[in-house]
């Protein structure tokens, strides 16, 4: 198993404190940052002052150790931690923190024991592209993904009022969304039975009748589950 380390000790060696952000390719660096492109150096996002805002924007807090998957084959061992607010993997090298900047490299991203993806996302019904992508958390693999996206933002500070003192940013968690993505189709996001019709279309008349004998719905992680793994199973 290679390590992240041997991968971009060259960005980190070529790359300044000041110039980490540039989309430049660096001179002879064209094959390096193919393979793992990170455009920036993060302590928090600067545009967010993470340290005045009140809660945890991180799935894990601190870094964990993990694996990056390319589409190519390639592994490569790493300590990543995912910032939920700004949809971002943060991947830790000696003293730095970057940013994946082009995830659509990647075939999977490991971090502890919760696997990523990175995908696309379409309308029900429709091949064609929102413009819109995300990383995604797997939680039912097969022909079919059960895919789950957290969400947070974030509540504005509260100036002081009378016999009140003033309150500072905080994240609020908005709930998570549930996405399907079938083969090698981009993830739809799931907000009712038609939408989920919509999807598994090969099986539409098996699937609502498990859902409608059962009283299965979209809202509750535990339903998809066993919608998911029924039509994997198919």
């Amino acid at each position: 198993m290679k390590t992240v380390k041997s991968v971009l000790l060259l960005i980190c060696i070529v790359l300044s404190v000041n110039s980490v952000k540039s989309q430049n390719i660096v001179p002879g660096s064209e094959e390096l940052l193919a393979k793992l492109r990170l455009n920036e150096s993060i302590r928090g996002i600067e545009y967010t002052p993470y340290s005045s805002i009140v809660g945890n924007p991180y799935i894990y807090k601190d870094f964990h150790s993990g694996e990056i998957v390319f589409k190519t084959g390639e592994a490569y061992d790493a300590d990543m931690r995912y910032d939920i607010y700004a949809n971002l993997i943060h991947v830790r090298l000696d003293d730095n923190v970057f940013a994946i900047a082009y995830p659509e490299r990647l075939s999977r991203i490991i971090i502890d024991t919760i696997t990523f993806i990175h995908d696309y996302i379409i309308k029900p019904g429709n091949e064609n592209v929102t413009g819109k992508s995300s990383y995604f958390i797997v939680k039912t693999d097969g022909r079919c993904k059960l895919l789950i996206k957290m969400n947070l933002r974030i509540q504005n500070p509260e100036p002081p009022k009378v016999l009140q003192d003033a309150k500072p940013a905080k994240f609020i968690n908005t709930g998570d969304t549930y996405y399907l993505k079938l083969e090698d189709n981009h993830s739809v996001l799931i907000r009712n039975k038609k939408d989920m019709l919509s999807v598994l279309t090969d099986q539409k008349e098996a699937v609502s009748k498990l859902m409608s004998s059962n009283g299965y719905g979209t809202k509750k992680i535990e339903d998809l589950v066993r919608i998911v793994n029924y039509y994997n199973n198919l």
